[in-house]
């Protein structure tokens, strides 16, 4: 056991590994590791970091923009596939944000009857019942009777069908009901 006094001891009691002594095989290996990794963290510590932009969270990825369905091409199947990928893409999202506006309203009508005392919801959280009611009815014009295994061709045709519907209900003279 090395005594204090001796040699600069760690807070273990022990020599730091570089004082102590070593077969030639270890001081080989160290040497070798030495050569491989010094260049390597060279470049890192003096081009990689140097260079690197700012950090971001891995979920704050941005995604370029594709060309609609209505744009592609009937033979252009890589034009579809995106246009496919950023419309189930798009789904993802609206009914993210559907599921995040129908929690808010539980917490605020949890929130309102553990606070008031009464449990009329008819007059509790209206903004939020309102927000809810609102983006379930633009669920349903987007993505409502056309399956969920549904394409972004189905998706067109149901947008093209709406638009030629409200077209001939204006001619009629007809007022078109919106939400």
């Amino acid at each position: 056991m090395p005594k204090e006094g001796d040699r600069e001891v760690n807070n273990f009691g022990l020599i730091p590994l570089d004082e102590q002594v070593q077969s030639p095989i270890i001081k080989l290996v160290r040497v070798v590791g030495k050569i491989f990794d010094g260049p390597v963290t060279w470049f890192r510590v003096n081009v990689s970091e140097r260079f690197k932009g700012p950090p971001y969270p891995y979920y704050h990825r941005k995604f370029h923009p594709v060309t609609p369905i209505n744009e592609c091409y009937s033979d252009d199947m890589s034009c579809v596939y995106e246009a496919q990928s950023a419309y189930l893409r798009q789904k993802k999202v609206d009914y993210e944000i559907l599921k995040i506006i129908r929690q808010r309203y539980e917490n605020c009508s949890y929130w309102e009857r553990t606070i008031n005392e009464f449990h009329d919801l008819d007059k509790i959280c209206l903004k939020e019942k309102q927000d809810v009611r609102d983006t379930e009815i633009n669920l349903f014009i987007k993505y409502g009777e056309i399956g969920p295994f549904a394409t972004v061709i189905d998706a067109f045709m149901k947008q093209k069908h709406r638009l030629i519907w409200e077209r001939r209900q204006k001619e009629l003279g007809q007022e078109v009901m919106t939400h």
